[in-house]
């Protein structure tokens, strides 16, 4: 049986918000939802997250600030990007905690396969703390 895990979405658009719930509920787990950077940042100071899907620009704060923020404060937590750009920049799919980026428009065989990836370094960072992970970023080969 499959732990219940919380994925954290945080996106700007109110669509995709809803749409990368709604997959993370699929596979099982609970999905909290953030409009902003800010907001994401509250809620990771206020419960435990085990995996963040985070928008990279956003209004405000964008997802590369909340991925420094973050490591500062919740170093544990692994980030899946998501972006409109189809090559990201390296500087930030090798931020540390980044273990993927998926690309809009999502195809829900990506995101849910980046999704399992998070959790499952989630729990191997759990139970070996500091072990090197090699990010999974952008669509996988069929």
């Amino acid at each position: 049986m499959t732990q219940l895990r919380t994925v954290l979405v945080v996106d700007d658009d109110d669509g995709i918000r809803h749409i990368l719930a709604s997959w993370v509920r699929r596979l099982g787990h609970h999905a909290l939802l953030a409009a902003s950077a800010e907001q994401a940042l509250e809620l990771l100071d206020a419960q435990t997250v085990d995996l963040a899907i985070c928008d990279v620009r956003m209004p405000g704060a964008d997802g590369i600030w909340l991925v420094d923020r973050m490591r500062e404060r919740h170093a544990s937590v692994p980030v899946i990007l998501a972006t409109g750009v189809r090559e990201l920049d390296s500087s930030f799919t090798l931020r540390a905690g980044v273990v993927a980026y998926v690309v809009k428009p999502f195809d829900r065989d990506e995101v849910l396969f980046a999704i399992s990836t998070g959790l499952a370094w989630r729990a191997s960072e759990m139970a070996s703390p500091g072990h090197f992970f090699v990010p999974v970023c952008g669509p996988q080969p069929r």
